[in-house]
This record gives C-alpha cells, structure tokens and sequence, in this order.
C-alpha cells in the first residue's frame, strides 16, 4: 500500500510542483491550504507523513504541527514546516513545536524527497525499536508509552523535541555529545546550534533538580548525561 503525503499549502505552484513529483515516486498525496482542512484530513487519514507551510490563510502551521504533536495515538508522525523566512527565531519556534525538519522555500522537489523517504525510514525503524524501557537510576523512560517517570511518578509537559533529547542523552550516558552531534541525531541538520541549548534549558526547568544536574554541560565539548 502506498505511504500517504499530507500537505497543507496554500502557494498553488510550488503546491503543484511538490505534489506531482511526490506522486511520481508512488505516494498517496492529500493536499489543502487551510490549517482546519488539514486538521481533519490528519484525523481522518492518518498520513504518514505531514508537509506544513508555515504562514496559511487561516492560521500557522506551527500551530497545526503542536496539535499533531498532542495527539494521543499518531504523535509521532513526521513533520516537515515549509516558509519563505529563514530566521533562525522562525526555525527554533518549528523545531519546538515538534518538527522534525524545517525547509526553506522555494524548495527543490527532490530535496523534500529526499527528506520525505529519510524520515518514514526512520519512523519504520523506530516503530520496530520503540518498545523498550530504558531507566537510569530512579528514572525510567518508557519509549513505547512516551512517559517519563521519577520515583514513579510520571513527568508530565515535555515536548516530543525534549522527551527524545532526554532519552538520547540518558541512552548514551556518560558519552559526552556535541551540538552537531545532537542535531544530526535529532534535528537531522548539522546547523542552527542554538535550538539544542533552548530545548535543554526548557528540558531542564521540567524535571526535579535531581535529575536536572544530571545533565551536565561539558565547556568546549557538549552535554551528557550522569548516573
């Protein structure tokens, strides 16, 4: 069965462009230019993967990539956020909201190919290994349940950016990582370093002290995490 493409885009010619050649290489491709259409194409279809341009007729989607973030059973869904503005306070704002890339048009069709098939790849590998608990001390990482418990009580209100940063950091303890390393990890890009220390102050404020000095900052090398 062919993967199914949603795209929320309301520029008609790259819309065009992107859907074709993303049918051309066997996708099923549902298209709209409004963030509500899209909110119930995603409910109704469960896409594979979603293509969100940021600024729409009737909202962001920023906004609609948070909602798809939020959902109870297709939260890890692929996001792409497509824009004409390349600032990097408009990228960290998408990286927040749960995307997992951020592209900048006018964007080359097999660029987002490209981009497309890397990340269903990814979410078929972790389907395969999402099942597992990882714990670290008193802290237990449920990757299956995306639950964060301490001392058994449930860490609730972190993004899926942090929850995967966390779990990656306590995965490779006590290897120190650097920003490129986690942005290539994470992010897929090896650019815009600043979005690793937003989500690890953000990370950090959420979790009991215990654990938020467990995460410490190497000066010159990166982060790790500690037992």
């Amino acid at each position: 069965m062919s993967q199914t493409v949603l795209m929320v885009e309301d520029d008609a010619v790259p819309r065009g462009a992107l859907e074709l050649v993303l049918k051309a290489k066997g996708y099923r491709v549902l298209v709209t230019d409004r963030v509500d259409a899209g909110w119930h194409l995603f409910l109704k279809e469960n896409p594979d993967l979603c293509v969100l341009d940021i600024a729409l007729p009737d909202g962001s989607g920023v906004d609609l990539c948070r909602k798809i973030r939020e959902h109870k059973d297709r939260w890890f869904t692929p996001v792409i956020l497509l824009t004409g503005k390349g600032e990097l306070q408009t990228k960290a704002e998408g990286f927040d909201a749960g995307a997992d890339q951020y592209l900048v048009k006018p964007v080359a069709p097999d660029e987002l190919v490209m981009w497309v098939q890397a990340l269903l790849r990814r979410v078929g590998f972790d389907q395969k290994e999402r099942f597992s608990v990882v714990k670290a001390g008193d802290l237990e990482i449920n990757e299956d349940a995306h639950l964060v418990l301490y001392r058994g009580t449930s860490l609730g209100g972190l993004t899926v950016k942090e929850f995967d940063l966390l779990l990656y950091l306590v995965k490779n303890r006590p290897r120190v990582l650097s920003r490129e390393q986690l942005l290539k990890a994470l992010w897929h890009t090896i650019t815009v370093d600043q979005v690793v220390d937003t989500h690890l102050s953000n990370l950090r404020r959420k979790l009991p002290r215990e654990v938020a000095d467990r995460i410490q900052t190497v000066p010159g090398k990166g982060f790790r995490f500690m037992d």
